[in-house]
């Protein structure tokens, strides 16, 4: 599984001037390093080479005068095959001009060889000062690495507080954008840097979002006037048909079916308009569940003469909701619409109580994987006959009305879907 870092702009900011400030903390730790390296060669090695060239002409003049001990160097000098008692044993095995380092005695040292004829010359310095000098040096380049670093975070806060605060200021423009609103502009709020251009393209973007909504409300309305017109027309003509006492009883039960299936279009139109607008007019309306429970069982009841299935309702308390009463029945009539197709023999059995309202049948029931997906547009299990949209907009509805809905098996066979409210 691949690591996916997300990074906010600020942060990005701030890592970036650390990321700089570490490379060139490193070069200076190298440049010091390197440096201390030659103040060493030129402190030490240099030094001790001075010194003992110097002894060297002292003692030509001076032979019989023990050599003088200062500043850290120690020089001990011998004949050929004169034991050397108090040298330090790592310059005993060393041959004429060695020069190395070395540790006696828990310190050290850099020692060097000097033969003058049969007189041998050995020549060390203490290496304290030096160590005691890399280790300022040292102590000196990591305190100006932490300030380095600290200071780059300082920078990098404040720079990117500064270069974030109208990307900060735009996110709030848009934030308190109100969807219901208008000709919105956030551009001339900026100058013409690059959130300056962000803001005029997300204008023109907004500006594509009003034509959007202004065809969609046009739409809306259009199909609102032009769909129910000639709906309520077919429903009061039906009616009126089937008034009509020269008609057969074929003739009125096909106006029947005609009239039902004007109103189930009907309702479901009003289902979509109310999807569509924002407010929906769900405070000012109420409707009786109970009622229009009995009322839809009653008329899916004479589509069930073809099956050996019945419809039972058990209405254990009166119910009230504050809903649309075209929302409402859309959402019962699918779910028995729904109950009624999946099931060709059995019974459909509908409850309610005072906080919820159940659908089941004895039918084939949900696939297993389809319970996870049931309720998505357009999605059809294996055995329907449908669009895949009855379930969708039920859902969709009772989201919008603060209801719950969920779908399962009943114990034996059937589904069974239960909605609280």
């Amino acid at each position: 599984m691949p690591f996916n870092l997300r990074l906010s702009l600020r942060s990005r900011f701030v890592g970036a001037l650390l990321i700089v400030a570490t490379l060139i903390s490193g070069g200076f730790y190298y440049a010091m390093d390197q440096f201390i390296d030659v103040l060493e060669e030129e402190l030490v090695t240099q030094s001790l080479m001075r010194e003992v060239n110097a002894f060297t002409d002292y003692h030509l003049q001076n032979p019989g005068i023990k050599p003088p001990e200062r500043d850290g160097i120690r020089t001990y000098v011998y004949k050929a095959g004169e034991a050397s008692t108090d040298l330090p044993t790592p310059m005993a095995n060393w041959s004429n001009g060695k020069t190395d380092d070395f540790k006696w005695k828990g310190s050290e040292y850099q020692g060097i060889r000097h033969d003058i004829g049969d007189t041998r010359i050995y020549m060390s310095i203490d290496l304290v000062r030096v160590e005691n000098l890399e280790v300022r040096l040292v102590g000196l380049a990591w305190i100006f690495i932490a300030g380095c670093l600290v200071a780059a975070a300082i920078v990098g806060a404040g720079l990117s507080l500064l270069v974030t605060r109208p990307v900060s200021r735009l996110a709030r423009l848009v934030t308190d954008i109100d969807p219901m609103d208008r000709g919105i502009k956030v551009g001339g709020q900026f100058g013409d840097h690059e959130v300056g251009q962000i803001a005029r393209a997300f204008d023109q973007y907004l500006e594509k979002i009003d034509q959007y909504v202004e065809r969609e409300k046009a739409f809306t309305d259009d199909a609102s006037h032009e769909l129910r017109t000639p709906l309520s027309v077919i429903i009061s003509a039906t009616h009126l048909l089937q008034e009509d006492p020269q008609l057969s009883e074929r003739s009125i039960e096909r106006l029947a079916r005609i009239r039902r299936a004007a109103s189930q279009m009907q309702a479901l139109i009003e289902a979509l308009l109310f999807l569509a607008r924002e407010d929906g007019g769900i405070a000012n309306d109420n409707c009786a569940l109970h009622e229009i429970l009995h009322e839809r069982a009653d008329a899916f009841s004479d589509q069930l003469t073809d099956k050996a299935l019945s419809i039972n309702v058990d209405i254990r308390v009166p119910v009230t909701v504050q809903a649309p009463q075209a929302m409402v029945l859309c959402v019962v009539q699918n779910l028995i619409s729904n109950a009624i197709q999946n099931t060709s023999k059995g019974r459909i059995d509908i409850s309610l109580t005072e906080h919820e309202f159940v659908v089941q049948d004895t039918g084939t029931g949900i696939a297993n994987n389809a319970l996870d997906h049931i309720f998505e547009r357009r999605y059809r299990g294996a055995q329907s006959r449908g669009l895949g949209l009855g379930l969708y907009i039920v859902h969709r509805i009772c989201d919008r009305l603060g209801w719950q809905i969920s779908a399962s098996n009943a114990d034996g066979a059937g589904a069974r879907f239960v909605v609280k409210f």
